[in-house]
C-alpha cells in the first residue's frame, strides 16, 4: 500500500464524518425547536398539523391538545407530536 493512498482514504473518511455530523446537528436543532413550539402551545394559537389540518387551540391536556378546526369549528383532540407548526395565515373563522 502506498502512503498517498492511505492519506486520501483518511481524508475522504474525515470529510464524510464532517458532513454526517453537520447534517445530524441541523436535524437535532430543528427537532428541538419543534418540540419547544409544541410544548409552548396555548389557547388561541393557530396551528397546522403534519396531515394538513388547521385550526385554533382550545385547550391543552398533557400530551394532547383540543383543536377547533377550520371552517366548521369541528372540535378534535390531537397529539402534540402531530403539530407541524404555527399557522400565520389570516382566515375568517365564522
Amino acid at each position: 500500500m502506498n502512503l498517498d493512498y492511505i492519506i486520501k482514504v483518511i481524508i475522504i473518511v474525515v470529510i464524510i464524518m464532517i458532513i454526517y455530523y453537520l447534517g445530524t446537528l441541523q436535524n437535532k436543532k430543528r427537532d428541538k425547536e419543534l418540540k419547544e413550539m409544541q410544548d409552548s402551545l396555548k389557547k388561541g394559537d393557530k396551528i397546522i398539523t403534519f396531515s394538513g389540518l388547521a385550526g385554533i387551540v382550545e385547550d391543552t391536556k398533557d400530551d394532547r391538545i383540543i383543536v377547533s378546526l377550520y371552517p366548521n369549528k369541528i372540535v378534535v383532540s390531537i397529539e402534540k407530536w402531530a403539530i407541524a407548526g404555527l399557522d400565520d395565515r389570516t382566515i375568517d373563522f365564522k
